[in-house]
C-alpha cells in the first residue's frame, strides 16, 4: 500500500525493555487527535498505544511486516522486543 509520509520516521533498535515514541505528523492529516502511522519491523515485536508494552497483553507484529495503524486518542507508540535483536520504525502517514 502506498502512503504519503506526513513526518520524520523513527527508527528503534528492538529491546528488553518497553520504549515509547511520540508521534508527530507535519501536516494534520485528519479530524483532531486522530494520527495514522505505518509500523514495520525485521523481527518480531510487542507492540501497544497510549501505554507501555509488554509480552502478557500487547499485539504481537510479527517479523518482516508492515502494518498501519489509526491513533484515535493517544500519539504514542511503545514497543517491546519478542525476539533478540532488528529494528522496528514508527512513520506518520496519510
Amino acid at each position: 500500500m502506498l502512503t504519503k509520509v506526513l513526518g520524520t520516521t523513527q527508527v528503534l533498535t528492538l529491546s528488553g525493555s518497553p520504549q515509547t515514541v511520540t508521534v508527530v505528523n507535519n501536516v494534520q492529516a485528519g479530524p483532531p487527535n486522530v494520527i495514522k502511522v505505518r509500523i514495520a519491523t525485521t523481527q518480531p515485536a510487542f507492540i501497544d498505544f497510549g501505554k507501555a508494552a509488554n509480552a502478557s497483553t500487547s499485539m504481537l507484529l510479527p517479523q518482516n511486516t508492515a502494518e498501519h495503524f489509526k491513533l484515535d486518542s493517544t500519539s504514542t507508540v511503545s514497543v517491546l522486543q519478542a525476539a533478540s535483536g532488528g529494528v522496528i520504525t514508527i512513520t506518520p502517514v496519510a
